[in-house]
């Protein structure tokens, strides 16, 4: 009798151990392999200019509802943006709120006024989010008194 629990725990140890190997092969094929970034520390990388481009584009396009002419008339001023961007990231400079600047200017020549005060908060959101890259609120927050002004009157 001794003999045959010995036997039955053996056997169900056993087939724990292989129903949890045949487990775990089955969904390790399943997860996706993680980013070649995932083991390096600090953020991924810059998504590469075409990536940067098509992102602007569309985030633009969807949040000041541009007319198709209007698309033509700002793909210029992104072309122009994602350029200097990139000018910029290799050079590791501070100065892209100068370069989001210009191009706020420039998307402003081609909005109507009902889409203007989205730009405006288009263009607060991009200089937070880039006066506090580090995590930490910044000491003294940026500020463009003068364009700001200037868009939120247009």
């Amino acid at each position: 009798m001794k003999n045959n629990n010995i036997w039955m725990i053996t056997l169900w140890a056993g087939t724990l151990f292989f129903s949890g190997v045949i487990a775990g092969f089955f969904v390790s094929h399943l997860v996706p392999p993680p980013p070649p970034w995932h083991n390096r520390s600090g953020p991924p990388p810059p998504p590469s200019p075409e990536k940067l481009k098509e992102m602007i584009s569309n985030r633009t396009i969807d949040r000041l509802k541009l007319t198709p002419e209007q698309r033509e008339q700002g793909m210029p001023a992104i072309d122009r943006l994602v350029e200097r961007m990139e000018k910029l990231r290799q050079k590791h400079s501070p100065e892209y709120l100068e370069v989001f600047t210009e191009f706020f200017d420039r998307m402003d020549a081609v909005l109507t006024r009902t889409q203007k005060p989205e730009l405006a908060k288009l263009r607060m959101e991009i200089i937070e989010q880039h006066s506090n890259k580090g995590g930490n609120p910044p000491e003294k927050p940026p500020r463009d008194d003068e364009n700001s002004e200037k868009i939120l009157k247009r």
